[in-house]
């Protein structure tokens, strides 16, 4: 559900699984209206965290013991959860882009056969933000805080589907996001997002990237 405007949040954390240096917290954001007491998840998200040193070497953790049957439920699918981020990984680390491309290029073509209304790539309004990564952008390794990057993620492909539809638009989900190298105090974060594709009220936008 959305969170409206007075409603009191609630942030719930568990842990789920320990690995050797890292662990899956499970987050839920409960929303409750004050005048109705209605209540309800707002969102639900697994997060990844490290454990490192101050000289920012990882550093071992100790394990979670699992007890109750959902408690192992969540214990069994955090690890099939690492082994898809695993996966996953390797695949972005030999990502063709140009491939990518081909293949968007030739769904354009076949929408394009079937009479469905396409937008040139050269005429998608492109979204480009620059940002200095300041002291208080920083967590306590002095990189760069991963809920900043995921706001600036958030605004950039919100700006890009306000500029495609000329409407709000709203989150609905970002889907699969990785940290694969740290980004320091003092660096430049470059985002850049268009519009890849529409359906009736939604859209997906593609290719918000740090450089």
């Amino acid at each position: 559900r959305p969170i409206q405007k007075g409603d009191i949040v609630t942030i719930k954390g568990r842990m789920n699984r320990a690995f050797a240096t890292s662990m899956e917290v499970e987050v839920e954001l409960w929303a409750e209206n004050p005048v109705s007491g209605e209540n309800g998840l707002a969102t639900r998200s697994f997060v990844t965290m490290v454990a490192v040193s101050p000289h920012g070497h990882r550093i071992q953790v100790p394990q979670v013991e699992a007890g109750s049957k959902a408690e192992v439920e969540q214990y069994n699918a955090a690890l099939r959860r690492k082994e898809d981020r695993l996966i996953h990984c390797k695949e972005s680390e030999h990502l063709d882009i140009s491939k990518v491309k081909r293949e968007i290029q030739d769904a354009e073509e076949l929408a394009q056969a079937k009479g469905k209304r396409i937008i040139p790539e050269e005429d998608m309004p492109l979204t480009e933000m620059l940002e200095t990564v300041l002291p208080s952008h920083a967590n306590a390794a002095g990189t760069l805080f991963g809920g900043h990057l995921l706001s600036l993620i958030d605004i950039c492909g919100a700006v890009a589907a306000y500029k495609h539809s000329s409407n709000i638009c709203v989150t609905a989900s970002i889907e699969d996001v990785y940290f694969l190298a740290p980004i320091y105090v003092g660096q430049h974060v470059h985002l850049s997002a268009h519009v890849s594709r529409t359906w009736s009220s939604s859209m997906e936008v593609f290719w918000a990237r740090t450089l």
